[in-house]
């Protein structure tokens, strides 16, 4: 497929090396190895994904990836695309890649795929693209919580252990929240295996000396500060998810955690914390496969994790 000198065609692994270099020279994601591709894409649960790329006398000069996940909306389940990766380099900027290069993407997942939806989260220079020329609506990005260090839970009672092995997870029944991503345990394997367990801690949570589920903790620094920051959560039960999140707050207090950071959990987490709430600091964005589908679309309040992003590896 060619256009104005300019190439385009499917990704492949033997494509990855020069994505990563274009990457590493235009601002784009660094993780873009092939050890994180074979494993973010192609081992991907859903086995659903779609990757173009954009090439100028041979050369790789932009690409645009989703990869597509299992979402339920309003009680049924969709495949969802989510645009994550889209960068072109200034040789072709201009030029209408940028938009030839997505609009490939969403062709083939409605087309092939069977996507029913797309949900992105942009950053300052995509948003307004996104927005004003792709059609997507602001989607309702769930308040980001800061949970701050507190000191009575140096003295609570310690009820979680650390998890060394993701393989030992074990959960009878895992319960999923609506307007969320849809997971499994097998999913969460897939999701944190590859991620360094220098920076993941896994809490297996119990309320009197019942497991109740599991927490995947990552270390991070924001503004040199040491925070903690909640990427997942595992329990049968909705009644659990306050109880998960105490032992998150007690661990993070007890290893000296200034913070603790999480997106709010829509009407299953109503306990007040010694916390601080922030809006609208992420630009979710959403569009359906109608006008008036992707208005109602808008409206829905998400259930969000920071592992649902895909900034952690």
């Amino acid at each position: 497929m060619s256009n104005n000198n300019i190439d385009y065609a499917k990704i492949t692994e033997k494509d990855v090396a020069s994505i990563y270099e274009l990457a590493l020279n235009n601002g784009g994601n660094k993780n873009f190895t092939l050890k994180n591709f074979n494993h973010w894409y192609l081992r991907n649960p859903t086995s659903s994904n779609s990757m173009w790329k954009a090439s100028l006398n041979g050369n790789t000069e932009g690409y645009a990836t989703t990869n597509n996940f299992i979402y339920i909306i309003n009680g049924k389940e969709n495949l969802v695309a989510l645009p994550q990766n889209v960068l072109t380099s200034e040789k072709i900027r201009g030029k209408g890649v940028f938009g030839k290069l997505y609009y490939l993407t969403e062709e083939e997942n409605l087309n092939t795929n069977g996507v029913n939806l797309f949900l992105t989260s942009t950053g300052a220079m995509s948003t307004p693209i996104f927005l004003n020329k792709f059609e997507y609506l602001r989607a309702k990005c769930p308040d980001i919580l800061a949970i701050l260090l507190n000191p009575f839970n140096l003295l609570a009672a310690k009820r979680f252990k650390i998890i060394e092995d993701i393989n030992d997870i074990q959960l009878e029944n895992v319960y999923c929240l609506d307007n969320s991503r849809k997971k499994t345990i097998d999913y969460y394997k897939w999701r944190y295996s590859n991620c360094d367990n220098k920076i993941l801690k896994i809490l297996e949570v119990n309320d009197n000396g019942k497991k109740i589920g599991y927490a995947f903790l990552i270390i991070q620094k924001k503004r040199g500060i040491k925070t903690l920051i909640l990427a997942d959560m595992i329990f049968s039960n909705e009644s659990d998810i306050s109880k998960i999140i105490d032992a998150c707050s007690v661990y993070s207090t007890k290893k000296l955690f200034p913070v603790l950071i999480m997106f709010r959990i829509t009407l299953s987490d109503k306990k007040k914390r010694f916390q601080l709430s922030f809006k609208n600091k992420f630009n979710f964005l959403i569009k359906g496969k109608s006008e008036n589908e992707t208005q109602l679309l808008s409206e829905i309040p998400l259930n969000y994790y920071f592992g649902d992003l895909d900034y952690f590896w």
